[in-house]
């Protein structure tokens, strides 16, 4: 897979936060995310909560590569199925 030059960046930009202030934000979004039936907060929060995450916690960074491993199937099962009609 490659990697996204934007990602990239939000990521290393991230990086420069003290770890407290990652902690907190992420946690925060993962909370706002549970809650994405409301306005303003959304689903959207909830995997950017867990990217901010898996800077500090090697659980998070599983729980990213196992997600981002099963969007990958999923695209490429929908390029597929797009193909043969």
């Amino acid at each position: 897979m490659e990697k996204n030059t934007n990602f990239e960046r939000f990521h290393q930009r991230i990086q420069s936060f003290p770890s407290v202030l990652r902690i907190t934000i992420g946690i925060a979004l993962l909370i706002g995310g549970i809650f994405g039936m409301f306005p303003v907060l959304g689903f959207w929060m909830f995997p950017l909560g867990l990217i901010i995450l898996s800077i500090d916690f090697p659980w998070a960074q599983r729980a990213c590569r196992y997600l981002e491993d099963k969007i990958h199937r999923y695209t490429e099962a929908r390029k597929k199925a797009k193909g043969k009609h």
